[in-house]
């Protein structure tokens, strides 16, 4: 049995602990909470507050959002002591912190895990294990919160399967619209020849995520607004494809079930991805 302490803001952290509380190989031992009286009573289930520095040395694994002041320090912390770590947004860290991170997470064998939830949706699975490069991808993904490198993380992410994270080429245009509005597009290009157009932003009354993939004899199109998903036009069978839970996927890394996916050393390589395209992105704001 594994214990897990959470260490951060109550609100942010409960749908969490609900879905850990139905896998049976781990406990939840405590929380470190961030957030007001109001928020914390707002807790429903009985869940003991403690320290942090107590609460390191109860848990095996630490479940964190962004919330907490100084995170490279708390999660070097953690890594020093092998404890693992879930985070459940994308660590707001340095480039030089988070190569201090891997490093450290590989001298004491530590999984740190970053969110990824949309590779694990049935339909990125079935694009992983049916789509092979080079292909040519277009992602769309405008909605009304989200900034431009939470969206581009989370593509980069999602995309490890089948392009990898580290183009060789990149590409970026930004510029405002009305109402507020704003429309970014990022183009990739990876060393097999496949490329990613990724078109985001904030478009008035607009919600929508699609992905429209270009390969060998396929065309695939994902619709998560609206959940369709078809392939040369035809419904794609996805029962087989569960939904999976990706804490489960971290707690089976952990006992060396699976290999490790979305981790610290994925999140550094995403990271320099990112960093290039926003000084693309920012020569349009200098202009």
């Amino acid at each position: 049995m594994l214990n897990i302490g959470l260490i951060g803001k109550t609100a942010n952290l409960e749908p969490h602990a609900l879905e850990i509380r139905k896998n049976t190989s781990v406990n939840i031992v405590g929380k470190s909470s961030v957030g007001s009286s109001t928020q914390l009573n707002s807790f429903h289930y009985s869940i003991p507050e403690f320290n942090r520095v107590e609460l390191l040395e109860r848990a095996d694994i630490i479940l964190m959002d962004n919330s907490t002041p100084m995170p490279f320090k708390l999660m070097s912390d953690m890594v020093k002591k092998s404890k693992h770590i879930f985070c459940t947004e994308h660590p707001v860290l340095t480039i030089d912190e988070c190569t201090e991170l891997v490093k450290l997470s590989n001298e004491s064998g530590s999984i740190v895990q970053v969110t990824n939830p949309y590779f694990y949706k049935p339909a990125i699975q079935w694009m992983n294990n049916n789509i092979q490069g080079p292909t040519f991808i277009e992602y769309s993904n405008f909605e009304a919160k989200g900034g431009a490198s939470e969206s581009l993380y989370a593509m980069l992410l999602m995309m490890l399967g089948i392009t990898g994270i580290s183009p060789k080429k990149i590409g970026a245009v930004t510029f405002p619209g009305y109402n507020n509005s704003k429309f970014s597009n990022v183009r990739l290009e990876f060393n097999d020849g496949s490329v990613i157009s990724l078109s985001f932003g904030k478009l008035e009354s607009l919600n929508d995520f699609k992905i429209r993939i270009y390969s060998d004899n396929r065309f695939v199109t994902f619709n998560f607004t609206q959940n369709t998903y078809l392939c040369d036009n035809k419904v794609i069978d996805l029962e087989k494809y569960s939904n999976a839970n990706e804490f489960d996927y971290f707690i089976d890394t952990i006992n060396k079930k699976v290999k490790k996916s979305s981790c610290i050393e994925d999140y550094l390589i995403a990271m320099h991805a990112v960093q290039k395209v926003n000084r693309k992105l920012q020569q349009f704001s200098d202009m």
